[in-house]
């Protein structure tokens, strides 16, 4: 196969693995089976593994799909990168539209061996941090809950625009109805939360303004743990050195800045075997074949000095992430239905987004915490019953988590689960406020014995100029599970008069 044939065999399974990662994306919708596939590309991610598996102690067998991954750079170096990454595949996209340049940022890629040793030291001392930066779970929350929603928000108001105007209605009622089944179903997408992630996925596009791959070559640590063991890889480029004639266009092409100045040695540590430079070769002197590994110059090594500071700094992270963890509890921080204790879930969670996804189209009351978690939980799921509830017939975001820091629970035993209690504000409840009758929460309540009882009462009314009977809601907290469709459908405007607290809530203990 030629150089031409081998750059448009690479691209065709770029292609093709970002195809298959919109459809893990797409295939989490209310209701779904597909379990494990919408989980394949966080459960191959050696970061993913080490992360939660170090901080927490927790052993999840899944988690061993990961180590082919891990290995994988002993056969094929960075191949991962170039070939599979989904991130990756969406940088060089960006990088299309933004930088014909080539920039070199040589220095600056030592970042991601100190960011990745950083982040091992904290989960050793139990504190897992690689979610901030690992790509595979960037790229899965930034596409579910940023760029999902866009293009249903943009496609839905293209439809009602044809709808509205009377230009084929029916067509595009059809077309609206599909959509929304398909890849949204029942519930068009909710979100709030989402600066913060939306911030980080555009710093690391706009990435592409400095340099190509600016991202994987100076900051992806998960780049950096696979460049580690790549330095022995047998897949490895070679140059007919009697052939090489200097002219640097290899090196032009480089997207990693792999090749040295002599543009017949390459640090393999860095290379993602894109390819490029067998095909800009005017002498057709280069190639990629299999051999033994010889040993080449690392420019990417940490001094001794950069590790001490690592530690060092490692050190005062955990220490600073322990006191800030002291404090006040928040009695509205409400966690998914199997979540484990509040300490290992923050470890455990990788901040994917899969739960959130996967609720937008049921409940829709999963959102990405900001506030009233402390640093350590930032970013993490919790319930926020403004914009939705916990659908009762639904168990999907234990099912969906691919670290189990929501556990599976069957369905019966996730109906009986308690996430919190709900109470009644009487200063803001109609009935105890206004002595008028609104038995909403009551109406909504899905426990088959009713968790919300009415206190029927007669009393004069001077609106009425009569005596009426006013039902007064009160809640039995035995058998209120805090689902919160009561605080979602409260009329009240501004803060409902029923709200859930974490009182009574059950965690799992792993």
């Amino acid at each position: 196969m030629n150089h031409k044939n081998l750059i448009i065999l690479r691209k065709t399974i770029q292609i093709i693995f970002f195809l298959i990662f919109i459809l893990t994306i797409a295939v989490a919708v209310y209701p779904f089976k597909a379990y494990f596939f919408t989980k394949l590309f966080l459960i191959i991610d050696p970061l993913n593994a080490i992360g939660t598996q170090t901080a927490t102690g927790y052993f999840n067998p899944i988690m061993l799909l990961s180590l082919p991954f891990l290995l994988s750079p002993i056969l094929f170096g960075r191949a991962f990168c170039g070939w599979i990454c989904p991130l990756g595949t969406t940088i060089d996209l960006t990088d299309n539209i933004l930088n014909k340049r080539h920039i070199k940022t040589i220095k600056t890629r030592r970042v991601k061996y100190f960011l990745l040793i950083l982040f091992l030291l904290l989960s050793i001392l139990g504190f897992q941090l690689f979610w901030l930066l690992d790509p595979l779970p960037i790229i899965w929350r930034s596409f579910a809950i940023i760029i999902f929603p866009i293009v249903y928000a943009l496609v839905y108001g293209f439809v009602e625009l044809f709808i509205n105007v009377g230009i084929l209605p029916d067509f595009f009622s059809r077309v609206n109805e599909a959509i929304s089944n398909t890849f949204f179903s029942p519930h068009p997408p909710t979100a709030s939360g989402i600066f913060l992630p939306l911030v980080i996925f555009l710093l690391i596009l706009s990435g592409s303004f400095i340099s190509k791959r600016f991202w994987c070559k100076n900051l992806c640590p998960l780049g950096a743990l696979l460049g580690i063991i790549a330095r022995w890889s047998l897949l490895r480029r070679h140059v007919v050195t009697s052939q090489c004639t200097a002219c640097s266009l290899c090196d032009q092409t480089c997207k990693m800045d792999a090749i040295y100045d002599d543009f017949t040695s390459t640090n393999t540590s860095e290379c993602i075997i894109c390819l490029n430079c067998t095909t800009t070769c005017p002498t057709d002197s280069t190639e990629f074949k299999f051999s033994p590994p010889t040993k080449v110059k690392q420019e990417a090594n940490l001094t001794r000095r950069s590790l001490i500071f690592a530690g060092i700094i490692s050190l005062l992270g955990a220490g600073f992430l322990k006191l800030t963890a002291k404090g006040k509890e928040n009695d509205r921080l409400i966690r998914p239905p199997g979540a484990v204790t509040e300490e290992d879930f923050n470890d455990l969670c990788i901040r994917c987004g899969e739960c959130i996804r996967v609720c937008s189209t049921s409940g829709g009351c999963l959102q990405p915490g900001i506030t009233g978690m402390g640093i350590a939980g930032l970013m993490t799921p919790r319930a926020d019953y403004h914009l939705g509830y916990c659908e009762y017939e639904c168990n999907l975001c234990g099912q969906i988590c691919p670290t189990e820091a929501i556990q599976k629970l069957k369905l019966k035993e996730k109906k009986r689960y308690k996430m919190g209690t709900a109470i009644i504000q009487k200063d803001r409840c109609i009935p105890y406020r206004l002595n008028d009758n609104c038995i909403v929460c009551e109406e909504h309540c899905p426990i088959p014995e009713k968790a919300i009882k009415l206190d029927e009462k007669k009393i004069f009314s001077s609106f009425y100029n009569s005596e009426i009977i006013v039902k007064y809601p009160y809640v039995i907290p035995e058998l209120c599970i805090g689902c919160g469709i009561c605080e979602n459908k409260c009329p009240v405007e501004g803060e409902p008069g029923i709200i859930v607290i974490k009182e009574g809530e059950e965690r799992i203990k792993i």
